[in-house]
Parts: structure tokens; C-alpha cells; sequence
């Protein structure tokens, strides 16, 4: 491959200039601003690697869908999104639409922007190593499918049912591969599944029980009308423990699986590269809420559920002050589900949880549509081949049996029947944060990882055909 990584080397400031240029569209998926304009790009980008693309539309977002048959006798299912975050973040050190090059903490230089991560910098730089490798070679050793939605960071509201009405479009897939930087603090990552999500607001208003129903009025009169600010806190300090390593709420843990075997050797095998006081540092904080460390501390992050405040409004919470007796708080909250659990039974415990301590007026609204926890084996095509590409690479990956936060990927399994993974070189961080980034070297790396796992593919493919 030395002749396709001297072409990237060699067109490296033009690569990189692309990718800060897809960067800059916005394509924010809870506004819909930039959306289809960034669609259209996309589409462009896979014909411009000799794909055939169409736009499709979905109730929500539309979705990319393209084929690149190179002839080859295995295909993978490229999935990736071309949605971001909103940037309201007022910390940014430069215009998070910008994409400009920093030298950021000790990282180098890097990108900063939103999506630089999360995850249009690895989207453009992918589309890079297709066009260098064919560049180079004349084709590909394996035939691509692309399927890239604006609507991941709204839980992916439409592509279930995408998948169910166009499953015929991905009968020839033997894998799904989601491109991504996968080098955080440093160290490279397999993660074999994901935790489940619910995501869902709370919402506490003036009633019968009290509290002003139509507008919010003077805090003085707070000595004798309820507020829906209290109220709403009360009903959420039922819910956690004293030191939030307890969830209250009934029936809440129930079905959970133990980590399987395989999962556990494989995070045993690589514990030593677990380093808790990097991760403290990277996300500013000074201690867990869990006495423990080593191993012990790391499978907490994994295996224990969670119930999440996103944040809190309601009232004034503008500059100076306003006495105000607000008649509307509201609370956005996730739950992230390890495998057992069922996400279509969480809504309805947390309803139960609320009536049974009296806070039956409090509204329950959910948002998208709920994620399954979802693993692969370790022994699977897609596993194997990042595994082997990391170490090509000479990075010696940490192995994870299934990633803290949470994605569709269960609907490749159950739908399509395909395995999975999400990976490759390259460091970023910051993702839903101010300031996310992704280091101009880990650009190349990426590019390069790329060129190895288009290539060992079909290679690990054949072994694990002959493995069963």
C-alpha cells in the first residue's frame, strides 16, 4: 500500500482543505438548517468517487443512499451521518463553523469546529482514501454501499423504517463499517456494541395541584401559590440515590445480563491501557462518583445504567434579576441501557415511578425513537478487521464490550442481519461539547487506516468464512 499512502502524503494540504470545507456546511439536525444542502454535497462526494447516489426522502431528514460496485465478491455497508449538534456553546475559541487550525492544549494542531469529530471529519477524510486508493489501484477490493442519514443525533427518528421498506438495497452487504476517529485520549478503540437510549423531557406546569397555569407571575407571591420549579426538582430527587449510584426507580435494573465471558476477556486482555487520570484530565473533572479504580472502576462505566439530567428550564435565568414564579419548568433527560434491558418499558417505569409519589400531572414527552443495547462477537468480520488494521498501524487497540454511549447500530443487526464496527486512526474529542476537535495528523493517520481496512477486508472476510 506504500504507493496509495505516498499519494495521500503528497496531497495531504488539498485533503485536508476538503475536509474543513465539509466541516463549515451546517447541517444542524434539531433545526434542519443546512440539511439538504449538505445532503446534496454528500451525494456529489460518492459520485465523485464513480459511485451512483440518490437523495431519499424520509417523514424527517433524507437520506444518502449510493452503491460502489467495484466487481468485487465482498461488499460493506458504509454508514455514516452527515448531521451535527447545534454549537450554542459560548466558550469556542474561534467560529465552530469555521473549521479553522489551532494549536489546542498539547494536542498539536488541530481542528476546531463542530462535527470534527462527531462526525464530518472522518466522513470528508473517508471519501478522500476512496478517491486516492482508486486513484492509485484503478478500483477497490471490495465493493461499497453507502447509507448516510441527517437524523443520527435525533435517533435516527427515520431509519428503521428505511430499513424495513428498502432491505433489499443492502441484500449484497457482508458488513457494516462506521468511519471514525477512534484514537480518544490517545489510545485506539474497538468497541464490539453500544448501550441503548431513551431520551425524553419532563415537564412540571401550574394545575390542580397548584402553581400559576397560564403565565408566570411575581415571585413575591411565591409565599401562597405552588411553583413548578420545586416541584419538578422534588420529583426528580425520587428518582437517584444520595450519591446518584442508585436508581430508585422501580423495576429499573430489571433483565440486565452479566458481561459475557467473551467481553470480559477482552477487556482483561488489554486493562493495562486503561489510564482513569487521562480520562479526568481530557474531561475536566476531579474525582468519579464511584470509589474504585483499575478495572473494577472502568467495568462500572460499562456495565451500570444510567439516568441522565441533560438540563433544566424554566423561569428567568437571563442576566440581573427578575423575581419570577415560573408556570413551566421543563427537564430533558436520558436513559443509556445495558444489555437485557428494554427500552420500550422505561417510559412506562418512569410514569409508574411518578404517580406512585404523587407527581401524576408531571408530562412524560419522548424524543426519536428509542436505541436496543447491541453488541457483535468478538470473532465477527468487522472485529477482526479493525483489530488487524490498528495493529498494521502499530497501535495495540483497547477492547471494549461495548461502547458508553449509544447508536443505531442494533438495526443492522436485527433488520439487515449484519455485523458491525466503528473505528480507525486518528484522535478528536469534545464531541457535544465547546471546542470539539480533531489533531491535523490524526487527519492523515485516519486516511491511511483507511486504506488497510478497505484492503484486509475481504482478506479477514475469507478467513472467518473458512473459521465457520
Amino acid at each position: 500500500m506504500k504507493d496509495v499512502f505516498d499519494y495521500l502524503e503528497q496531497h495531504f494540504e488539498e485533503d485536508l482543505k476538503s475536509t474543513q470545507e465539509f466541516m463549515r456546511l451546517k447541517s444542524i439536525s434539531a433545526t434542519g438548517e443546512g440539511i439538504r444542502e449538505t445532503a446534496q454535497v454528500v451525494k456529489a462526494m460518492i459520485e465523485e468517487v464513480g459511485g451512483v447516489s440518490e437523495i431519499i426522502e424520509t417523514p424527517g431528514h433524507p437520506i444518502v443512499y449510493g452503491k460502489l460496485d467495484e466487481g468485487a465478491q465482498y461488499t460493506l455497508l458504509i454508514y455514516s451521518m452527515y448531521d451535527v449538534l447545534p454549537a450554542e456553546e459560548p466558550d469556542w475559541i474561534s467560529d465552530p463553523w469555521a473549521a479553522e487550525i489551532h494549536d489546542f492544549q498539547d494536542y498539536g494542531k488541530c481542528i476546531i469546529g463542530r462535527g470534527a469529530v462527531n462526525t464530518k471529519g472522518p466522513t470528508a477524510a473517508f471519501f478522500n482514501t476512496v478517491k486516492a486508493y482508486k486513484k492509485i489501484k484503478g478500483k477497490l477490493p471490495v465493493n461499497l454501499v453507502f447509507l448516510i442519514e441527517g437524523e443520527e443525533e435525533l435517533s435516527s427518528k427515520s431509519l428503521q423504517q428505511f430499513l424495513v421498506d428498502n432491505k433489499d438495497k443492502f441484500a449484497e452487504c457482508d458488513a457494516m463499517f462506521f468511519p471514525s476517529f477512534g484514537e480518544e485520549n490517545r489510545v485506539a478503540s474497538i468497541f464490539m456494541g453500544v448501550k441503548g437510549i431513551v431520551s425524553f423531557e419532563l415537564k412540571a406546569k401550574g394545575g390542580s395541584w397548584g402553581g400559576p397555569k397560564e403565565r408566570g407571575i411575581h415571585g413575591a407571591f411565591a409565599a401562597w401559590v405552588g411553583n413548578p420549579a420545586w416541584r419538578l426538582v422534588k420529583a426528580l430527587s425520587t428518582m437517584v440515590g444520595e450519591d446518584e449510584k442508585e436508581i430508585l426507580v422501580e423495576g429499573f435494573y430489571d433483565g440486565i445480563l452479566p458481561l459475557a465471558k467473551e467481553g470480559e476477556d477482552a477487556l482483561d486482555a488489554s486493562a493495562d491501557l486503561l489510564d482513569e487520570e487521562q480520562w479526568k484530565k481530557a474531561y475536566a473533572i476531579d474525582r468519579f462518583k464511584w470509589d474504585l479504580e483499575g478495572l473494577d472502576l472502568w467495568k462500572k462505566m460499562l456495565t451500570v445504567p444510567t439516568l441522565n439530567i441533560d438540563g433544566i428550564k424554566g423561569g428567568y435565568i437571563g442576566e440581573g434579576s427578575k423575581t419570577l414564579l415560573p408556570h413551566e419548568t421543563t427537564v430533558k433527560m436520558d436513559i443509556r441501557l445495558v444489555p437485557g434491558m428494554d427500552p420500550e418499558k422505561m417510559l412506562g417505569k418512569i410514569r409508574n415511578h411518578l404517580d406512585k409519589h404523587g407527581y401524576s400531572d408531571i408530562e412524560i414527552t419522548e424524543y426519536g425513537k428509542a436505541y436496543y443495547p447491541s453488541s457483535v462477537p468478538y470473532y465477527s468480520t468487522s472485529v477482526q478487521t479493525l483489530k488487524r488494521m490498528y495493529e498494521l498501524m502499530g497501535a495495540r487497540p483497547q477492547i471494549w464490550p461495548w461502547n458508553p454511549g449509544s447508536a443505531p447500530y442494533f438495526l443492522f443487526g436485527k433488520i439487515l442481519g449484519l455485523p458491525y464496527v466503528t473505528g480507525g486512526m486518528g484522535h478528536g474529542s469534545r464531541q457535544h461539547s465547546s471546542n470539539e476537535y480533531c489533531t491535523v495528523k490524526g487527519v492523515l493517520d485516519f486516511e491511511k487506516s483507511m486504506v488497510y481496512y478497505l484492503n484486509l477486508f475481504p482478506q479477514v472476510a475469507e478467513e472467518m468464512s473458512n473459521r465457520e
